[in-house]
């Protein structure tokens, strides 16, 4: 069967030259002259890549790929803008909100080529169906730190035991790692308001438990008691936020192993992975300031590294270093050599929410 592509452009003439072009190199085109004609086709032919114009009557370009990086049947779709203008903003944003590639107007045929040929590589590279086995957990995420731009998928997965009526995680506590029932049984509850116990799930062998708060970055609302005696895979915090906010074909494709393809349930979920950066980064400076007052160190600035603080957020280190940057020039915060120092904390916190 021959791979689908995509062409959403306005201008009839490029669009026209992209098709031919990608056609001759025995692709299946499609062509969208806007952008809400470009989403119905995707969501009706599910394409294996979407290239698209960002300037676009009805419905441009960003839009575009907000509408189809939240529905769960193109989530995972390569996604490549084309733009005719090489501006920094227009960069930022896009691969802010997920896009996967970019080809800047006016470009050639071998360079429209090599660029869908590459993403659509990397895109069967994860095309292997997987179970909820733990050895299919395990082959996802092997296959996932083989990416170039994830790397640093430790492989460390520990297994845990637990006897019947152990705490594998208390309502309050904050989350470090996500967990894989290899067998026996849990059951997760809160107390309501008058001391009552009401219980909110009940997790078997190919479950995973705790990832919301994980995807929130908030404490457990609730508490995981082991029904019997357990075992379980641990995926450490650090690998779960790179899995979900680096790669956006990844994030998808683990959103539909952690919601066992329920549908509403991997629409939610995708929602919350696919915060922007900048949502994200907020975030994480909010929590590291309440960290360290929590802690009632002395110290006015935060000094934890960049690449630490890139790795806690789930983005490379430049599109921190960016962030950062815009949110100095917003005096939200101010960069000196010993850290960071938060000038406009309400400011952060309306901007991760």
């Amino acid at each position: 069967m021959k791979t689908t592509v995509l062409v959403i452009e306005d201008n009839e003439e490029i669009c026209g030259n992209i098709a031919e072009i990608l056609q001759i190199s025995g692709y299946n085109v499609l062509t969208a002259p806007d952008g809400k004609s470009g989403v119905e086709k995707a969501l009706k032919h599910k394409p294996n890549l979407v290239v698209c114009d960002i300037m676009m009557p009805e419905l441009d370009g960003y839009g575009v790929l907000h509408v189809l990086a939240r529905h769960p049947d193109t989530a995972d779709t390569p996604f490549i803008f084309l733009t005719a203008k090489a501006e920094k903003s227009d960069f930022r944003k896009g691969m802010g909100m997920g896009a996967d590639d970019y080809l800047v107007k006016p470009f050639d045929g071998m360079e429209l080529l090599e660029t869908v040929a590459t993403r659509l590589r990397k895109s069967e590279h994860l095309k292997t169906s997987f179970g909820s086995q733990v050895d299919d957990i395990d082959a996802f995420l092997d296959k996932a730190g083989e990416l170039p731009d994830l790397p640093n998928i430790s492989g460390e997965r520990p297994r845990k035991s637990y006897k019947k009526r152990d705490h594998i995680f208390m309502e309050g506590q904050r989350p470090s790692e996500l967990y894989f029932v290899i067998r026996g049984e849990v059951k997760t509850s809160r107390m309501n308001y008058d001391g009552k116990e009401l219980v909110t799930g009940m997790f078997r062998e190919g479950n995973f438990i705790g990832y919301l708060p994980l995807l929130k970055d908030t404490p457990y609302t609730e508490s995981a008691v082991a029904l019997q005696d357990t075992e379980v895979r641990v995926i450490p915090k650090q690998d779960f936020q790179t899995l979900v906010h680096t790669n956006r074909e990844v994030a998808s494709r683990f959103i539909k192993i952690l919601s066992n393809n329920l549908f509403e349930t991997e629409k939610r979920l995708l929602e919350l992975a696919y915060q922007s950066v900048r949502q994200r980064v907020a975030s994480t400076l909010v929590y590291l300031y309440q960290q360290q007052r929590v802690a009632e160190r002395p110290i006015p600035l935060l000094t934890v590294s960049r690449k630490d603080m890139a790795a806690i957020v789930g983005t490379a280190l430049e599109s921190l270093n960016r962030t950062l940057a815009d949110f100095r020039d917003e005096h939200a915060i101010s960069l000196t050599e010993g850290g960071i120092k938060i000038l406009e904390l309400g400011k952060l916190e309306r901007i991760s929410h």
